[in-house]
C-alpha cells in the first residue's frame, strides 16, 4: 500500500473530483491526507470534505493551503489567473457554503506546514501526488529544505512534453503555469519525478453515454460527480471559444487528466513510462515542460495510455465500491 498525499484545486474542472474519488476507493493507497491550492483553498477544501463524505472516507483530513501563487504577476499569456472560474462548488456544497473565503491568506501555508511533518514522520514513504498548481509543494519546499530527500516520489498531472502531440494552445496548462515559480522549485528539488503530461490525458474522456450510465447507477458519489461534470460545462462554455476550438468542445468530452495522474501513482497496467531528461522552461511567457533526449534522465514521463481500457477500469471501481 502506498502511503500518499493529494494536493488538488478541486473545483470547476471535475477532473479533481474524479480523482479524488478514484484515490478514496483504491486500496492500493492510503490516503494520509489532501491539501487544496489556488483561487480559494480553503472553499476548495469544503468541496473535497463533501466528495470524501459521500465516498464514505470522512476520516481522511483535508488541509486547506494557498489560494495566491509564491509571485506575481503570472505570465502575461495565461488565461487561469488566480480567481475563481465557474461552479465552485454548486450542486454539492450548501449555499452557506459555497460563499467565497474571506481571508484566503490565513490557511496559506497550512498545507504546506502539513506535508513537511507527514513528510517528517514517514521518511522515504510518503508519495505526492499533485494534480493542481505547485504552490503548497513550493511553499513547503522553501520552509524546509530537506523536504526533497524525505519525499519518497511525486506524481505530477502538467505540463506537454511533446507538445506536436497536443492540439491546444500551450496557455491551457493549467497546473505548472498557475504558479511558474513553485514549479521551478518543485523541478529543482531533485524529488523524483513522474510528470502525467496533457498530451496523453486529452486522450482519456468520458462521453456523454458513459456520463448517463453512472446516473443510471442512481448512487450518491457517481450522481453528484456528474452533477458536477454538467455543471463544468456552464464554467467553461466561453473558455472554447477562448482556446479557438469549437464551441461545443467540452460538451462530448469530459477530461480525465487528474484521474490518470493518481492511477499512474499506483499502476501501470494501463500506461506506459519512460525515463527522460525534461526540463522546466519558459517559452513565450509561457512554462513549457521541454524534452531533451541526449541529457541524461532525470525524471519519468507517461508517453503512452490504453484509454479505453482506463476508462472502463475508473467506471469499474467506482461503480462497485460499497459506499456508493
Amino acid at each position: 500500500m502506498k502511503r500518499i498525499i493529494l494536493d488538488t484545486d478541486i473545483g470547476t474542472d471535475v477532473d479533481d473530483a474524479m480523482a479524488l474519488s478514484l484515490a478514496a476507493v483504491s486500496p492500493e493507497l492510503e490516503i494520509v491526507g489532501v491539501t487544496t491550492v489556488h483561487a480559494d483553498a480553503p472553499l476548495r477544501s469544503r468541496i473535497a470534505r463533501r466528495l470524501l463524505a459521500l465516498a464514505g472516507r470522512g476520516d481522511i483530513p483535508v488541509i486547506a493551503g494557498a489560494s495566491q501563487p509564491l509571485k506575481m504577476p503570472l505570465p502575461k499569456n495565461f488565461t487561469w489567473m488566480p480567481t475563481l472560474r465557474g461552479h465552485e462548488g454548486i450542486g454539492i456544497l450548501s449555499a452557506e457554503e459555497l460563499i467565497p473565503t474571506p481571508n484566503r491568506e490565513v490557511t496559506a501555508d497550512d498545507a504546506a506546514r502539513f506535508i513537511i511533518k507527514q513528510a517528517a514522520a514517514n521518511r522515504g514513504d510518503l508519495s505526492l501526488i499533485a494534480i493542481g498548481p505547485l504552490t503548497n509543494i513550493g511553499r513547503a519546499l522553501q520552509l524546509e529544505p530537506r523536504l526533497s530527500d524525505w519525499i519518497c516520489d511525486l506524481v505530477m498531472m502538467g505540463g506537454t512534453v511533446y507538445a506536436e502531440k497536443f492540439t491546444f494552445p500551450p496557455m491551457l496548462e493549467t497546473n505548472l503555469n498557475a504558479d511558474p515559480e513553485a514549479s521551478e522549485l518543485v523541478f529543482a528539488s531533485g524529488i523524483p519525478l513522474t510528470i502525467v503530461p496533457m498530451e496523453i490525458t486529452t486522450q482519456v474522456y468520458l462521453t456523454p453515454e458513459q456520463r448517463k450510465m453512472m446516473v443510471d447507477w442512481n448512487k450518491p458519489l457517481s450522481t453528484t460527480l456528474v452533477t458536477l461534470m454538467e455543471k463544468m460545462f456552464d464554467g467553461l462554455a466561453s473558455l472554447s471559444v477562448e482556446a479557438g476550438l469549437d464551441a461545443d468542445f467540452y460538451q462530448g468530452r469530459t477530461f480525465m487528466h487528474d484521474p490518470l495522474a493518481v492511477y499512474t501513482a499506483f499502476s501501470s497496467r494501463y500506461i506506459r513510462t519512460r525515463r527522460m531528461n525534461v526540463q522546466y522552461e519558459i517559452i513565450d511567457d509561457v512554462v513549457r515542460t521541454m524534452p531533451y533526449p541526449d541529457r541524461s534522465p532525470n525524471c519519468h514521463v507517461c508517453i503512452e495510455v490504453d484509454a479505453d481500457a482506463f476508462i472502463s477500469f475508473w467506471l469499474d471501481r467506482i461503480q462497485s465500491h460499497g459506499f456508493l
